[in-house]
């Protein structure tokens, strides 16, 4: 089959609060999602078959996904309608708009041809995946299907990580998934019931005087961040990014070199008057005992640093059940190279500092470090056991010459995957929502390659029926 244009690949993105569509892929770089709606629609009370996409006379909401699970598949076929109906109208608005331009009309999408993928959560089951599956051939009438898991797409943005632990937190829940050899681990997965609004609930507890409101736009404003004494530790010995920023001691006036310098007193004190006053103008959120944010009626609010406690009880929680989870990863070699690939995504993740304080945690909950005494008792055996002229040859050589031996447990390095800075539009934006960009790499290289075998064609279906999914070599 030929390869598919960049203007016929969709991409929907559906998570429990927000979906995420774009229609087409650019050429030369990834760019941020073009779409983001609510994942609602509206069910009407007098027929159980009739779902709308805003609300009308008569109708319920309806929230299809839920914690990231399927809570709603009626609904969500049917919001899928939506979506799919959409973006196809809003395509032949745009072609019919741009008639009199020849060369739009030769790039534009061919919309009897669309290549779609969906990005799923690990929770979702094998039945409703079938159902989704049959659903988009006999009902849409599409002709092309990609199922790609969230977690997966995660590792795709970031080189396509073999090893790589996966932290997704939603509103509501905080999904925990290995990754092991490019496969998603979902049987050891866990799914906690805890995410984004535990931090409200959080602060509701730190600051009871705020209404539920306030506590929102303090989350979200940019005196919000996550600070606490281990990270500060972690920064002083380099293992964050960034260094410890020792502030210079304001001690007493050095008389004797005033006297000496031959400079006024009163302009030498005025000078240093006026340093202070630079210094503690300059203070950041973090030196600042209090500070300030705006409410809803652009009332200034006062707090204290309660608001970098918000995040504690959240990654107290996340940090354990990681450590649980991985404990139940069998291959220890792809264990230690998963600790070395922490990737948290969501919009949590975008909180000032919560990458930094949730691998601080985890580095003090889970960091194995081997007792000096074993240490040297290893390198000393190694050494013991080399032939004898290596031996003395190695009292002449640095330590490191001895060959490095394994330590057995697991993990003795914990460290945050880094992010790619050839995607400058995503690097603006942030990646709290990577799993689409691994989702537009993914789709760009299947639906642009010749062979079909790692896409569900109509052919396939037709063959297999709802099931062809699972045969995809992808």
């Amino acid at each position: 089959m030929a390869p598919f244009k960049l203007d016929n690949i969709l991409i929907i993105y559906p998570k429990s609060e927000s979906t995420l569509v774009q229609f087409g892929l650019n050429d030369e770089t990834f760019t941020v999602p073009e779409f983001e709606i609510p994942t609602k629609i509206y069910k009407s009370i007098d027929d159980e078959n009739k779902y709308y996409s805003s609300e009308e006379y008569r109708t319920l909401e309806v929230s299809p996904i839920r914690n990231g699970s399927i809570a709603n598949l009626p609904a969500f076929l049917q919001f899928l309608k939506i979506i799919y109906g959409s973006v196809l109208s809003k395509a032949r608005e745009d072609i019919k708009a741009a008639m009199t331009s020849e060369a739009y009309i030769g790039n534009s999408p061919d919309l009897t041809n669309i290549a779609v993928m969906i990005v799923s959560q690990s929770s979702w089951s094998t039945l409703e995946q079938e159902r989704i599956t049959q659903f988009c051939f006999e009902h849409l009438k599409m002709n092309n299907l990609l199922f790609v898991q969230s977690s997966l797409a995660t590792t795709y943005a970031l080189i396509s990580q073999p090893n790589s632990i996966i932290i997704d937190i939603g509103a509501n829940h905080t999904d925990i998934i290995p990754i092991i050899d490019y496969m998603a681990l979902n049987h050891v997965a866990s799914k906690m019931p805890f995410g984004g609004n535990h931090i409200n609930e959080t602060l509701k507890r730190l600051l009871p005087q705020f209404d539920n409101e306030t506590i929102e736009i303090l989350k979200k404003s940019n005196i919000f961040e996550v600070v606490n004494d281990d990270m500060k530790k972690l920064h002083s010995i380099g293992i964050l990014s960034g260094s410890k920023n020792d502030e210079e001691e304001e001690g007493s006036l050095n008389v004797v070199d005033i006297v000496t310098s031959g400079r006024d007193t009163r302009e030498v004190l005025a000078e240093r008057e006026e340093k202070k006053h630079e210094k503690h103008k300059n203070l950041t959120n973090t030196d600042l005992e209090f500070n300030t944010f705006w409410d809803k009626d652009g009332k200034e609010v006062t707090v204290g640093k309660e608001r970098f406690q918000g995040c504690d009880d959240l990654i107290v929680k996340i940090s354990e059940m990681v450590g649980f989870v991985m404990e139940n990863v069998q291959d220890q070699s792809k264990v230690k190279s998963a600790w070395d690939n922490l990737i948290i995504t969501g919009a949590t993740s975008s909180i000032e500092g919560f990458k930094e304080g949730l691998l601080a945690q985890l580095i003090k909950d889970h960091l194995i470090i081997e007792p000096e005494e074993e240490k040297s008792k290893r390198e000393q055996d190694v050494l013991d056991s080399l032939p004898a002229y290596k031996r003395n040859r190695s009292k002449f050589m640095d330590s490191s010459f001895v060959p490095a031996v394994e330590y057995t447990q697991v993990p003795t390095v914990i460290k945050l995957s880094k992010y790619p800075d050839y995607f400058p539009n995503w690097k603006k934006h942030g990646y709290a929502e990577i799993p689409f960009l691994g989702a537009q790499i993914v789709a760009k290289q299947v639906f642009t390659h010749s062979r079909d075998i790692l896409y569900i064609t109509r052919e396939k279906y037709e063959e297999m029926g709802p099931s062809c999914i699972w045969d995809i070599e992808f």
